[in-house]
């Protein structure tokens, strides 16, 4: 079942997230997953890509980025909603953003099939959030595709604590390969941190039905994450 939901806010209010559950779900068996969107938030891909997870029986729940500036904002793929994305995303507190995360995390552990694992899946935008989150609270894995605008913040790679791993695209022009350099030169020794590389992927490599999908490279990215995923999860 997929619907949305009111999660409450750390510092007061609600705010709506889209939730999915495994089908023939089982009490207490389900590792939980806390969806991370790109910058065009809650839209038909992400839910479908949700989906995907949860029909890999994983709790999935994927939170409204913009609740905070601009509740409902789910856009498609535009020129215009383009640059409502960037206008969103230029105001966005990411400190807030983080306490978001980790309000859906405390939410989701409390559901009937949660396991009380949980881990975090972001994609550009979504992917920053995934890296700020892992670094400052203690989600069980996190994964970030092609997180954006990480430069101020690579010194936090190593207190990431749960397993992990980034997924960049070589051909990149939003997120430099040299976001991968910069993560290896701070992993700590022992730290449960995969940094991976496509050759042939550019910035969205992972977003099927759309133009920089690359459906090799996503598919290395995804079977990775999904065995990440399981081991970290179950």
């Amino acid at each position: 079942m997929a619907s949305f939901i009111d999660i409450p806010a750390r510092d007061g209010g609600t705010f709506q997230g889209w939730q999915v559950e495994p089908e023939n779900w089982t009490a207490g068996s389900h590792g939980a997953v806390i969806f991370l969107a790109e910058a065009y938030n809650v839209n038909d891909w992400a839910r479908a890509t949700a989906q995907q997870y949860a029909d890999a029986g994983f709790l999935v729940l994927a939170p409204d980025l913009y609740w905070r500036q601009a509740p409902g904002t789910y856009l498609e793929y535009t020129p215009a909603s383009q640059q409502v994305c960037r206008a969103l995303y230029a105001r966005m507190d990411f400190d807030a953003a983080v306490q978001d995360t980790v309000s859906c995390m405390e939410h989701i552990r409390r559901h009937p099939a949660s396991n009380g694992r949980v881990g975090l899946i972001g994609y550009c935008l979504g992917g920053k959030i995934a890296f700020l989150t892992a670094a400052r609270d203690t989600p069980d894995a996190a994964i970030g595709y092609y997180s954006i605008d990480l430069d101020d913040y690579f010194d936090e790679t190593p207190a990431i604590k749960g397993a992990a791993a980034f997924h960049f695209g070589a051909l990149d022009q939003r997120v430099p390969v040299r976001y991968a350099d910069q993560m290896r030169e701070r992993k700590r020794d022992g730290q449960d941190l995969e940094i991976l590389v496509y050759p042939k992927a550019g910035h969205g490599f992972a977003r099927a039905g759309q133009p920089p999908y690359e459906p090799e490279s996503a598919e290395q990215a995804n079977q990775h994450t999904l065995a990440l995923l399981r081991r970290a999860l179950s």
